[in-house]
């Protein structure tokens, strides 16, 4: 790309035009106003000098050349006069002498009308003249030479041709160094910009280009300035993209890679067991159908927990669909009331409390949404935590919002599971598995995805000894109805 077509170049190049025009016109202006001038004061000599001619025949002068006793006549004066007798005498005005004009000379200034008007005209042999021809009882003609003003028009013509071509140089310089300046954080933005469209946005990670720093001395008010600011903020935005983008690739991956094991494992059970069935099915006496009614019974409890597993992942598959819901007013305090009783029958080998308010708290939910929460923390606490355990379920209300904690004095979530204890087929079956119900790993992540849903927050702390799950939900304004 040459420099003619960047943008600093068509600047550099126009505002030289500019200054190339400018100056042509001011010169041109500059000369025509001193023309003006100097052919002004020549027209102001030319006629005081006929002035005096007229009083010089007036005194009755006529028998002497024209101009010799006249005073005030300037050096190189012309005047020319043709007598009563219809002689003609011309004269040219010298150093304390007068010079007889020749016929040629005399017959060109003749020939100018005697109007009164300032006419220019080329004396042979003598140069142009400024001439004004005048008849009062005789023709007189009185010429001042150009020779001085074309003179001084000339010098002042190289003066100002000079003058524009040294300020059109001196404007591409500096309209160079100033739009090379003003245009380099463009220059910038357009290499970024160059290397972002380069880039493979479409899959993997991405490296961003670096952010492109505004120049410091432009206020931010400045095009320039506004216009890196909004490409850095453009940056910054499409990096975000791009992570969150590789972020949900690798956590679909993920889910894929852990549903698929999950479902993999009761699908092989299954089989196994179907495989047995039939053989033993085939065979005769009471160990055959011991072995039959033992695989039929593996088979429908890896059925129902496939089962589970599957319309777990339903439910996320649409929470994460996003479809929409109408909350309606839902008394926490009842839920947790169903919730608790249902769970203390599943897990009578712990220790169920309840610390609730005296009267229902209602709050904005679906209530079969809102009941799975409750007992997926219920079963989160009773399956991880071994007999004995203690575990305590309260509801209080404060600023408008509703808060639902699940305690247990289990052995708490190792810190290395604690960040990432939400997440979907997240597990700390290593310290915190007590029971022989395995987990699927998706209860708490179907937890935070309908609170999430819900407008509500999910938290959790643990340390040995102590475990808190806390869910807080928006207070509803209305009863239900």
């Amino acid at each position: 790309m040459t420099a003619r077509g960047t943008l600093s170049g068509q600047l550099r190049n126009r505002v030289t035009l500019v200054v190339a025009v400018l100056a042509v016109f001011l010169s041109a202006g500059v000369l025509l106003a001193a023309s003006s001038i100097l052919y002004g004061q020549l027209d102001d000599q030319l006629d005081a000098a006929q002035e005096r001619q007229q009083r010089a025949v007036a005194g009755n002068h006529r028998d002497r050349a024209p101009g010799i006793d006249v005073p005030g006549m300037s050096q190189g004066t012309i005047v020319v006069a043709v007598m009563p007798n219809g002689a003609v005498r011309g004269n040219t005005i010298g150093q304390g002498t007068v010079e007889p004009l020749t016929v040629d000379a005399a017959n060109a200034l003749l020939e100018v009308e005697a109007d009164g008007n300032k006419h220019t005209v080329s004396v042979p042999g003598m140069g142009q003249y400024r001439v004004e021809a005048r008849n009062y009882n005789l023709l007189v003609v009185v010429a001042l030479p150009l020779a001085n003003v074309q003179h001084s028009l000339g010098w002042l013509t190289l003066f100002a041709g000079g003058l524009g071509l040294v300020s059109v140089a001196v404007a591409a310089v500096a309209t160079r160094a100033t739009a090379d300046a003003a245009t380099r954080p463009l220059r910038a933005l357009g290499r970024a910009s160059v290397e972002v469209a380069r880039l493979p946005l479409h899959t993997g990670e991405v490296s961003v280009p670096t952010r492109v720093e505004p120049p410091a001395d432009l206020p931010p008010t400045h095009e320039v300035a506004q216009l890196t600011t909004a490409f850095n903020h453009m940056l910054a935005n499409v990096e975000g993209a791009l992570a969150a983008r590789q972020a949900s690739e690798t956590k679909l991956r993920r889910f894929v890679a852990d549903a698929s094991h999950e479902l993999r494992n009761p699908l092989a059970a299954i089989r196994g067991y179907s495989e047995l069935a039939d053989r033993t099915s085939q065979q005769d006496g009471p160990e055959a159908a011991r072995d039959t009614a033992f695989a039929l019974g593996r088979i429908s409890s890896e059925s129902t927990r496939m089962t589970k597993l599957v319309n777990d992942l339903l439910l996320l598959a649409r929470l994460d669909a996003d479809v929409p819901t109408r909350p309606r007013p839902v008394d926490l305090v009842e839920t947790v009331l169903n919730a608790v009783s249902d769970t203390r029958a599943a897990g009578p080998d712990h220790h169920w409390r309840l610390d609730l308010p005296p009267d229902g708290v209602l709050v904005l939910a679906d209530a079969d949404q809102l009941h799975q929460v409750v007992v997926n923390l219920l079963a989160n606490a009773r399956t991880h935590t071994p007999p004995g355990t203690t575990v305590t379920t309260s509801v209080a209300v404060a600023d408008g919002w509703a808060s639902l904690t699940v305690v247990d004095d289990g052995p708490g979530i190792p810190a290395e599971v604690l960040p990432r204890v939400f997440e979907r087929f997240s597990r700390a079956d290593a310290t915190r598995a007590h029971t022989s119900a395995r987990s699927t790993g998706l209860g708490l992540a179907i937890v935070q995805a309908v609170v999430t849903r819900l407008g509500g927050q999910t938290m959790v702390e643990s340390r040995p000894g102590r475990t808190c799950f806390t869910v807080r939900l928006p207070v509803a304004a209305e009863p239900p109805s």
